[in-house]
């Protein structure tokens, strides 16, 4: 019985590199709102809590966005089966997170507006961040959800 042949698109590869950079962004951005967490304490005790740099949202989220990505570089040099498989699995376990962060990232967003107090500089800069994240967030749900229809479209081709 001949193999099948698997007819990915070839921009998978560039979707793929672009998740790689989304979540090397995300885990950057997330440093930074860390470190301007650490650095400022005296500022975020009164009663705003970042909630994506508490949760730690970049750091767990951007190793899933980044092998996600590679794998779709991968299945786009090597088309098997298998690894498309893999691919379409570990991309809407990709989409999955990023919906949670774009809740987690939400709720944060509503317990910034209904601060009544004045803010002082680093707490819009914390808010910037974490719009920051949330464009980025999309962007990689974006993404996944873009590789899974191709990559189910490839699989499932008659």
């Amino acid at each position: 019985m001949p193999r099948r042949h698997l007819w990915i698109r070839k921009e998978t590869r560039l979707l793929g590199a672009i998740e790689i950079m989304t979540g090397l962004n995300i885990y950057g951005v997330g440093l930074l709102w860390t470190y301007l967490f650490l650095s400022q304490p005296s500022a975020f005790e009164k009663s705003y809590i970042p909630l994506s740099a508490v949760t730690g949202y970049p750091y767990w989220s951007s190793p899933c966005f980044i092998f996600s990505g590679a794998l779709a570089v991968i299945v786009e040099r090597r088309r098997t089966v298998f690894l498309l498989s893999y691919t379409i699995i570990l991309n809407i376990l990709s989409a999955c997170i990023a919906v949670s962060g774009l809740l987690l990232l939400s709720v944060e967003f509503i317990m910034y507006s209904l601060s009544t107090y004045a803010t002082i500089w680093p707490e819009r800069s914390g808010k910037i961040l974490s719009e920051y994240l949330f464009l980025f967030t999309f962007l990689e749900l974006f993404l996944t959800c873009t590789v899974v229809h191709w990559g189910y479209k490839a699989k499932y081709h008659r």
